[in-house]
């Protein structure tokens, strides 16, 4: 889903695979070297090309914000959850001065018609809501070939999560989970590596080839960054409680029904707990 980490786990797929060269950060967007399925096309990415290396032993990463229902199988799926008033908040930072003017739609606005108006996608040209994507993938949870992690982990013990990652993508060809490998890797996602490379994660392959199909100033969003404070639970303070208890409502009824848990925390603790 949007705004949950993956941009941040194609620079900690990509700095994995390409560790043992060192690290790669020759990319002017991260997008160049992990291509983000649904704007390949209009960014003129050939999809089956060769990735970094041009190596059959390198895996192929790619991004996608697709619920189960529209990923291609075939492939390895890892899977980024974070807390709903979290993703709200950071998505309408990310369209503001992008999508509209600031100050032009409220934060509320933008959550009740647009964000908690999607639900179920009637095509792959539309994504799920949060929750219908939250569902469809909580349901494969068990799959060897689904790896399911919390930005908030992310956020509170990065190099445990890359390490994760490291297992979960290593090849026979080649292991990913050496300690050099997973401590280059850890220190290129921080937050600070990735606050002073911003210019490199900022999405502005997307926006040059999006924008005036959008109906946008071909620059339109050039300025806005998707690494913001780097802080996570904030998202309760900037909602009205009105907007929370919408939020809360609709977790009770797409997402509590399957998962039996009736929080993000609960989903979160239940999850972890389990994890190898």
């Amino acid at each position: 889903f949007s705004v949950v980490g993956t941009t941040w786990l194609q620079q900690i797929c990509h700095q994995l695979r390409s560790a043992g060269e060192g690290g790669d950060m020759s990319f002017a967007e991260i997008s160049e070297v992990v291509p983000w399925l649904e704007l390949a096309f209009d960014q003129g990415q050939d999809l089956n090309a060769p990735q970094y290396g041009g190596k059959d032993e390198f895996p192929r990463i790619f991004k996608t914000h697709a619920w189960a229902g529209h990923c291609p199988e075939g492939c390895k799926k890892i899977v980024v959850l974070r807390d709903p008033m979290d993703v709200v908040v950071s998505f309408y930072k990310f369209f503001e001065n992008w999508f509209f003017e600031g100050g032009t739609i409220s934060l509320d606005d933008f959550a009740e018609e647009f964000w908690l108006a999607r639900g179920v996608p009637t095509s792959r040209m539309n994504n799920a809501s949060y929750f219908v994507h939250l569902v469809s993938w909580y349901e494969r949870r068990h799959e060897d070939d689904v790896l399911f992690l919390f930005f908030e982990d992310l956020k509170d013990d990065l190099e445990t999560q890359v390490r994760r990652v490291a297992k979960f993508i290593s090849t026979e060809k080649n292991d990913f989970a050496k300690d050099d490998y997973v401590a280059l890797a850890t220190e290129r996602s921080s937050f600070a590596f990735m606050k002073a490379h911003n210019s490199q994660f900022d999405e502005k392959l997307s926006k040059l080839a999006r924008n005036e199909a959008c109906g946008l100033p071909r620059d339109a969003g050039m300025n806005s960054s998707k690494l913001n404070d780097g802080k996570t639970g904030g998202g309760r303070l900037k909602l009205s409680e009105q907007l929370q208890d919408k939020i809360r409502t609709k977790w009770a009824e797409v997402v509590e029904p399957v998962t039996g848990c009736a929080t993000y925390q609960e989903l979160r603790d239940s999850m972890t707990s389990k994890e190898v």
